[in-house]
């Protein structure tokens, strides 16, 4: 027989049961061997309650076609009133199935918990209302048929002339009540209800179980009491800020304002009587660091030793009057930056549910790990105070999918850390809007396992997929997680849910290996179409970084090494657009729709770019086009300029005051193996005047590690080429000598009477020597 995952498709008495402490032996009759199948044939029948819920139905109907794949034979399903006796797989609880099995167990299932049980001739998939039933069918099929669903369009289904059965008993209730892996695909419902998850973004029927339902997900504050309907009548329901309550500052609500408590109570009764499917509503803060200054704000915090004090009051003070007329509905709300820390005297109601949100984490790391410890912290005390405690995890960098993340080592770790600190719920935040992120497939198939079983081992799971999803490539895909997993570690970097794309991870010898292994998995899989665009979608975040990473070159050339990657930025834009193409990605960031990503990487007529006049063929020389470059204050854009070195350039109107900045932020100095060089900068900057009086634009070097400029200087309009591109010595820098990455900086001058624009080309840097 063959062998898939943890068990055997015979299986023997005395069966370990899976689950957290929970899965149990259910009492059955005698052992015997079942021939659920032979030569394509079968008599067996599955057989449904007398009046079978939709998911049971669907359950039965699933389980057919499945055994028909698996078997080639025809099961019928049939009700429990045409059943007279013969061999049956009785899915759902019915009158039937209670009389070949009168002594079994199964009470206590819950809404998702269910029984996998055999009995003299006939086998039972049994569970609770809605999803257990389901989730029984499923994990028959995948923990003893060895059936798989890796994506929503990649699965597994064994072959199998004859199918046969040994004793089994396994019951298994789920010790997390909610399960969101928060990907893209992962919002398939038959991939959802198959892997047994049930969040709330899943496409799940009520033929596939339903969902945890929230009513306002998150940041529902100002959706509850908006500022502009109501801060004018009663500015006394907003946060104080600086001793004053201001509508243009409006963060947060005063959470300690008894009218706006019976307000807001009020509020959320009329939402859930709008929607009664909901079981959860949100009563949470703003998606902003603020909170009330108020003197009465301020003293309950001091008093709780930490803002979650007043949260907490006034979100149990709405849950009481919301469960007179829901008592089956939980308030939900945030433990997020300032609210993270536990608060020293209230306990959250029984029908509160805290979310503890994790986004000050390096997500590199486990959530025990030193570089965590301060979070870890306010998990171990919300979990010692909260009797319903959720997690909101993040397992993506919100700035670039793309962007190599790596964090599937920890992700088994870390479920089991929560559930161990009485977690019951876990959201793990993901690249949700689109298809594509760095091994998005993995995460959300892996996380989707751990959720269901946090005891399951997570580095045989990563093997079980890669193996099935990457088919002989797998050894070469696990070549490249170990690869920035260790570099993440052996280098300290900090791996963050917001990184930017040109920061200071991976090292090249971290990208050549992964260049490598691709190669080799590209090698493995030739002339398999399915297989190998798998392998290109995986290997993106490494052709993705080479883009934005002038630095690897360096790091090449100080090293003495190969460069390994393509020498044209152009043709490396265009393979990573037809990657995206080819995988129908549509979001490359939070917010950031793919025809912006085309846009900026090969629209606007862009050229190669030409060496910065007078420093051609300069060894060392560090490159920053437009594409690098921050806009601080208001936005600014890009646009064609046939005059610029690569035919682009980011402009500013004169219009914007001085908090507006076009910046490049030197990582380079952080990078592992640099050398102490001293760089001379240099910026090309254009400047369009109206007149000749006063400062046409600042420039400058910050550095965050003293909080000042080190270099600023002043350009006056009058010393400007008025339309044409000069460049500027903005100062000497010696990376190695800042902890954080200092900023170049264009500063706009506040002077709209002289200044109609002011467009930046590039910023340079070359070797002081």
């Amino acid at each position: 027989m063959m062998r898939i995952g943890r068990r055997l498709a015979v299986i023997s008495l005395g069966l370990a049961v899976l689950g957290w402490g929970r899965s149990q032996t259910v009492a059955a009759g005698p052992a015997r061997e079942l021939i659920l199948a032979e030569g394509g044939k079968t008599d067996y029948r599955i057989v449904t309650p007398a009046h079978a819920s939709k998911p049971a139905a669907h359950a039965a109907r699933e389980l057919a076609s499945f055994l028909k794949q698996i078997t080639g034979a025809q099961f019928a399903v049939v009700n429990e009133t045409a059943w007279r006796g013969e061999p049956a797989i009785f899915v759902g609880l019915s009158a039937a199935a209670r009389r070949v099995t009168p002594q079994a167990r199964i009470g206590g299932l819950g809404h998702e918990g269910f029984v996998i049980l055999t009995s003299g001739e006939h086998l039972l998939l049994i569970g609770g209302a809605p999803r257990g039933t389901l989730y029984a069918v499923y994990t028959f099929l995948e923990d003893y048929l060895g059936c798989r669903w890796w994506t929503s369009t990649a699965s597994y289904i064994p072959q199998k002339a004859s199918l046969r059965l040994g004793h089994i008993s396994d019951r298994q209730v789920p010790v997390l009540e909610y399960r969101e892996p928060f990907f893209w695909d992962a919002f398939d419902g038959d991939w959802a209800v198959r892997n047994r998850a049930n969040g709330m973004q899943a496409r799940l029927d009520d033929a596939r179980g339903g969902q945890i339902t929230y009513q306002g997900f998150v940041h529902t504050a100002f959706q509850l009491v908006p500022p502009e309907n109501h801060f004018d009548s009663h500015p006394e329901w907003f946060a104080m800020t600086d001793g004053k309550r201001e509508r243009e500052r409006v963060r947060q609500l005063c959470m300690t304002n008894e009218e706006l408590r019976r307000f807001v109570a009020q509020r959320v009764i009329e939402w859930l009587r709008a929607n009664p499917k909901a079981n959860i509503v949100s009563v949470s803060q703003t998606d902003d660091p603020g909170y009330c200054q108020c003197p009465t704000c301020q003293a309950l915090n001091e008093k709780e030793g930490s803002p979650a004090g007043s949260l907490v009051h006034f979100v149990n003070a709405v849950a009481r009057e919301v469960r007179k007329e829901f008592p089956r509905v939980a308030i939900d709300t945030l433990a997020y930056q300032r609210t993270r820390k536990p608060p020293r005297y209230v306990r959250p109601d029984a029908n509160v549910i805290v979310r503890l949100c994790s986004i000050e984490c390096d997500f590199a790391r486990p959530m025990t790990d030193q570089a965590n410890r301060d979070f870890y912290q306010d998990l171990v005390g919300w979990g010692r105070i909260c009797k319903r405690l959720y997690m909101w995890d993040y397992v993506t960098n919100f700035n670039h999918f793309f962007r190599p993340q790596p964090v599937v080592h920890v992700l088994g770790p870390n479920v089991r850390t929560f559930v161990e600190n009485g977690v019951r719920g876990i959201f793990e935040q993901g690249s949700y809007l689109s298809p594509g992120g760095d091994m998005a497939e993995l995460k959300a198939w892996l996380l989707a396992k751990m959720l269901w079983d946090p005891k399951r081992p997570p580095q045989a799971l990563i093997d079980e997929f890669l193996h099935g999803y990457y088919g002989a490539a797998a050894p070469h895909v696990r070549t490249y997680l170990e690869a920035m997993h260790r570099d993440a570690l052996e280098h300290n970097y900090w791996v963050g849910c917001g990184a930017e794309v040109n920061a200071p991870f991976p090292s090249y010898q971290a990208m050549v290996q992964s260049e490598e292994a691709f190669r080799q998995a590209m090698k493995a899989v030739a002339g398999d179409p399915e297989l190998e665009r798998r392998v290109r979608l995986a290997h993106m975040p490494v052709t993705y970084s080479w883009l934005w990473r002038p630095d690897l070159r360096l790091q090449a050339d100080a090293a003495g090494f190969k460069w390994c990657a393509s020498n044209d930025f152009l043709d490396g834009a265009h393979d990573v657009l037809a990657i995206c193409k080819e995988n129908a990605v549509t979001q490359y960031a939070e917010g950031r729709p793919i025809e912006q990503l085309e846009q900026s990487l090969v629209g606007f007529g862009r050229t190669r770019p030409v060496p910065p006049a007078g420093f051609a063929g300069v060894k060392g020389l560090i490159d920053m086009q437009e594409l690098l470059l921050q806009r601080r204050g208001a936005p600014a854009t890009m646009a064609a300029d046939p005059a610029a070195s690569d035919g682009v350039c980011v402009v500013r109107p004169g219009t914007e005051g001085s908090n507006c900045e076009t910046q490049a932020k030197l990582w380079f100095g952080q990078n592992p193996g640099w050398t102490n060089a001293t760089y001379k900068c240099f910026v090309v900057v254009k400047c369009e005047l109206t007149g000749t009086k006063g400062t046409a634009f600042g420039l400058g070097i910050y550095s965050p590690d003293s909080d000042e400029d080190i270099v600023s200087k002043d350009i006056p309009a009058a010393q400007v080429a008025n339309g044409e591109w000069q460049t500027y010595e903005v100062g000497t820098v010696a990376l190695k000598r800042f902890k954080q990455a200092p900023v170049l900086w264009v500063g706009m001058a506040g002077n709209p009477e002289n200044v109609r624009s002011v467009a930046v080309d590039r910023f340079f840097l070359v070797p002081a020597q």
